[in-house]
């Protein structure tokens, strides 16, 4: 019996550091994670901080700046990236679990509703029962803190000072809760300042027939601009990329990387993107329209239903783009490979007059920074809900994309577009169909649009 009572106790084993880091990394090189960048900077980045034993800054706030590069006007109750990006991560924790990893020691695992990662053993056979110095090792403890906190000899000790903290908590809350509506109050009359002078009320309403739905929408505009996937490896170099889901033969990534199985994977966001979103902006901030940007990639569909939404970019690199409900005229079509990039072009499906079947850039290089004229799309649609409205800027190019922004931005451009949309037959009283499509021709030289022209426009049903 006194044997028995001198025993060492006995307690399950948990996961070392080199455990949790090994599993980590064994995932991040999974098939099931190939590709998802995003998620596994999300995983890296929470697994990591829970390591580091820094589990209090796993906060949606903080995962929005650190791993999304939101900014630090971010809003959770407006923006539910960082909670729809937790649940695709979710889904495919359970995905490599339940294939690659099925065979794993080490679960990890990210709780619903939060952002501390678990870690466990998966199978019995590794959930052994170890002595207290065994477990301390594990959890890097020495053994005599594990033994003093297993028996109790320091609950007065914390005790005290969770009454202390907790005191100290409240004074610092109510503190805070002073200076926020401080600087609520001062930030209140500034942002009432800056919006009445920088509103123009002549230009809302010079150009309010073409964007009237979206300056008015009651909350806050999207921009979303086009990431283009590149794929490759270190001998061949990256490639640009079309999905396989709509991509004929010539375009498959096998055809274009060199290689069945592409080391790396890149995205990149074109120049035309970066000055689109500059000349919505500046147009936005003119007319007092609150707007949020976001990576087209980042996108669902029930994002895309819950707003008006401006797109830069098309269908070729964003296959949400190429599922939308209503029939267009104008489509983009992607052909043969040349130098390693698709050669693409705006068909017309259904030509009226003299109108030309497709209409395709003059490249006269290797690479599209010697193209001298593109094409752009400006798409009028509606949304996935009846009171929601998507309009597409595109160019075949980026560059055609930057010429179709800057185009229905410049007060002088939108009142020949409205002129010519105008179905009212009073000039003084314009009236533009609901749905449209508009094709502009762009001269370009030395990779900047220097001229954009009106070239057609199909009333859509």
């Amino acid at each position: 019996m006194g044997n028995m009572l001198n025993a060492p106790k006995r307690a399950l084993r948990v996961p070392t550091y080199e455990e949790k880091l090994t599993q980590l990394e064994k995932i991040l090189a999974s098939q099931v994670f190939h590709g998802a960048e995003t998620l596994k900077s999300f995983l890296r980045f929470v697994v990591k901080k829970s390591l580091e034993g820094l589990e209090g800054e796993l906060k949606e706030y903080t995962i929005a700046m650190e791993v999304f590069g939101r900014s630090e006007n971010y809003d959770p109750r407006i923006d539910s990236l960082v909670r729809v990006q937790a649940a695709r991560l979710r889904s495919k924790l359970e995905e490599y679990y339940a294939s690659e990893g099925n065979g794993n020691k080490i679960l990890i695992e990210l709780p619903k509703g939060h952002y501390v990662p678990a870690f466990a053993y998966l199978h019995p056979d590794n959930r052994k029962e170890f002595t207290d110095a065994e477990v301390a090792k594990s959890s890097q403890l020495a053994p005599e803190a594990l033994a003093a906190r297993s028996e109790g000899r320091w609950f007065k000790f914390v005790e005290a000072w969770q009454r202390f903290l907790l005191a100290g908590l409240a004074l610092t809350c109510l503190l805070l809760a002073f200076l926020a509506y401080h600087y609520h109050i001062e930030a209140k009359g500034a942002r009432q300042y800056l919006v009445s002078n920088r509103v123009d009320p002549g230009l809302t309403k010079e150009i309010s027939p073409f964007w009237g739905d979206f300056l008015s929408g009651g909350s806050p505009l999207l921009i979303a601009y086009s990431n283009a996937v590149f794929q490759g490896n270190l001998v061949d170099g990256l490639k640009y990329w079309v999905s396989p889901q709509s991509a004929p033969p010539s375009l498959r990534p096998s055809s274009i990387s060199g290689t069945q199985d592409p080391e790396i994977t890149e995205v990149y966001t074109g120049v035309g993107e970066v000055m689109g979103v500059h000349f919505l902006g500046n147009l936005f901030w003119k007319t007092g329209t609150h707007f949020r940007v976001e990576r087209s990639r980042l996108l669902n569909w029930e994002t895309i239903k819950a707003q008006n939404l401006v797109f830069l970019g098309g269908p070729v690199e964003n296959l949400l783009l190429r599922r939308l409900p209503q029939e267009q005229d104008f489509v983009y079509r992607a052909g043969r490979v040349k130098n390693g990039v698709p050669e693409v072009v705006v068909l017309n499906r259904k030509p009226q007059g003299s109108e030309e079947r497709s209409y395709a850039p003059v490249i006269e290089g290797a690479s599209q920074s010697t193209i001298t004229e593109d094409y752009a799309l400006i798409s009028m649609l509606r949304g996935l809900e009846p009171t929601r409205r998507l309009l597409i800027l595109s160019g075949i190019t980026t560059f055609g994309t930057q010429a179709c922004a800057e185009y229905v931005t410049r007060p002088e451009y939108v009142r020949q577009l409205i002129k010519q949309l105008n179905i009212s037959g009073n000039a003084s009283k314009p009236t533009l169909p609901p749905y449209y499509q508009v094709l502009l021709k762009v001269k370009i030289n030395d990779s900047v649009p220097v001229q954009t022209s009106y070239v057609t426009h199909h009333v859509l049903e």
